[in-house]
């Protein structure tokens, strides 16, 4: 879980109360946050808060003081956020990146405090909202420094030069990613073209997902800001601009003002504060809770958690604030009602019939399999069930259909469970080739698949090589290790897979019927993963 670290002073000043250590501590836990440290450094008492990731308004000292003052009863209801109009206008014309949204706030006073936080705050939203830039990506800029309208398009990499945040050398945008530390960090995520915002005198705010231009760099000398945060997944992009000017608006004199993004077939307003709504009744949060409360009583704890409710024929109509990208459904609001009625409230039931468990056959022999692997030189990983069509298929060079998909997804990156785990581990591969090489690493865990209408749920082994020596016979020689200790009697015959490269590529059956394949990575998969070696992988249906 991303941790924050906030000066006990600006908490302080922002709950407008001073706060004894002993009741942070005993506090902030029942919120749902975590205080894992307190500390002093330089003079100076820092609170370390741990905080789930499904709630990025959290991620700053303004979100955590804002949940804190509705939590302990000072500030109840809905935070009421204006929004002024301006005449400020964006054009568009970006195809890499093709989502933005902008907005401007005013009068804000950043004092060492605010900066520091300000600074933060945006690279944990990268973390959290962003998929570490892949998402979304966020700039935070001087207005006074810049003159609109602006301009969001793609450029060659040489046409233009700028000075990026933090150097005092001009580059081009194809220099940055070879020699700026951002932009060898983040090169992957450009791919044909880079993006640039603008300004109408043609002076460069920033190249999304890479760096800012040192021109428009905050200092505590700023007074007014313009956020853009740029992507992939416009829900995401609005949510991220939502929750960045909800905090600074609960900074002193801030004042929240309206970007008109104009694409060339549509015209957006930013950002839009609207809250959300949800229906639900109190029978259902009672019986979620085990709990007999009362509409007003659960009244009470939706404005703690900062919201708003109407009681209609028996059921709430709950009015969701524009920063929360956590609440989806019913099963959400009943949480809210659980947080702010108090989880040491809630008394355990011992069960009336006492039962001795033990573990399905099928996950001893899970076990056995695992010992089998890490003997075998494998590290295992656990990765989500939940992932999306680029990565599952897309990426695998395959075109399936038929798969289950998620109602309401939390994020378009999960999205669809996923029908078999090789995928999977080849993201993994993604994100840890930087490690020393060879890497081996395996899964086991349930996948779901549609045959004949019928769902079909199984429990799958996949695993993977990573080195610049590995071929088919390393590999088929771990999977036949893996075959011999499980005393399958077993045929190998080849294979074409579209993931694996022809000729190189073998299936696994167990009386004449198919429970799995082994081979060397396609090239074309490799690339589609941003995979720099050469990976040879298996996968196999555990009976």
């Amino acid at each position: 879980m991303p941790t924050v670290n906030v000066k006990k002073y600006d908490l302080e000043r922002l709950v407008n109360m001073p706060l004894e250590d002993e009741f942070i501590e005993k506090t902030f836990p029942m919120m749902g946050i975590e205080v894992e440290n307190i500390y002093e450094e330089e003079g100076e008492k820092i609170i370390q808060f741990s905080v789930n990731p499904n709630r990025p308004d959290y991620l700053s000292s303004e979100g955590l003081a804002r949940g804190f003052r509705g939590f302990i009863g000072i500030e109840k209801g809905l935070p009421k956020y204006e929004v002024e109009d301006s005449d400020v206008k964006l054009y568009s014309t970006n195809k890499s990146r093709p989502y933005i949204a902008l907005a401007v706030v005013k009068g804000i006073i950043i004092d060492d405090y605010v900066l520091e936080n300000l600074i933060n705050f945006q690279e944990k939203l990268h973390w959290v909202m962003g998929r570490d830039r892949k998402k979304v990506a966020i700039g935070i800029h001087d207005f006074d420094k810049v003159k609109p309208p602006f301009y969001y398009r793609d450029v060659k990499g040489d046409e233009v030069k700028f000075i990026p945040l933090n150097s005092d050398e001009e580059m081009t945008p194809k220099e940055i990613l070879e020699k700026h530390e951002k932009g060898i960090k983040y090169r992957h995520l450009i791919k044909d073209s880079f993006p640039l915002l603008e300004d109408s005198e043609g002076n460069i705010l920033s190249m999304p997902p890479i760096i800012n231009s040192n021109l428009t760099k905050v200092t505590t000398e700023t007074r007014n800001l313009l956020i853009d945060v740029t992507g992939t997944d416009k829900w995401a992009v609005e949510k991220t601009l939502n929750i960045i000017v909800t905090a600074l608006a609960e900074r002193k004199y801030a004042k929240i003002h309206s970007v008109e993004v104009i694409y060339e077939n549509e015209k957006i307003k930013y950002p839009n504060l609207k809250e959300e709504v949800v229906e639900v009744s109190p029978d259902y949060i009672n019986k979620i809770l085990g709990t007999n409360l009362t509409p007003g009583a659960i009244l009470n704890y939706l404005r703690k958690a900062r919201m708003d409710a109407q009681f209609i024929e028996n059921k709430f109509k709950v009015f969701v604030p524009p920063y929360r990208v956590d609440i989806f459904g019913e099963i959400d609001i009943a949480e809210e009602v659980a947080i702010c009625y108090g989880y040491d409230k809630f008394k355990g039931l011992y069960p009336e019939i006492a039962t001795i468990g033990s573990l399905h056959p099928l996950e001893k022999r899970c076990d056995f399999i695992r010992d089998i692997m890490i003997g075998l030189g494998f590290y295992e990983v656990i990765n989500l069930m939940l992932s999306n069509e680029e990565v599952l298929f897309k990426n695998m060079r395959l075109d399936i259909k038929d798969y289950i998909e998620v109602l309401k997804p939390a994020s378009i990156e999960h999205k669809i469970v996923r029908p078999f785990l090789l995928p999977i581990i080849m993201e993994t591969v993604r994100i840890n080739q930087h490690k020393e090489l060879p890497i081996k690493i395996f899964e086991i865990g349930e996948c779901i698949n549609i045959k004949d209408n019928k769902i079909v749920e199984t429990k799958n082994i996949a695993g993977a090589i990573v080195s610049n020596e590995t071929n088919f016979n390393e590999i088929k020689s771990y999977v036949e290790a893996l075959l011999r200790e499980l005393k399958l009697t077993y045929k190998i015959e080849e294979y074409e897979h579209p993931s694996f490269i022809k000729g190189r590529c073998a299936k696994i059956l167990v009386d004449n019927e198919e429970i799995g394949y082994f081979g060397e990575i396609h090239p074309e998969v490799l690339e589609n993963f941003e995979i720099e070696f050469p990976v040879t992988a298996f996968e196999v249906i555990l009976k």
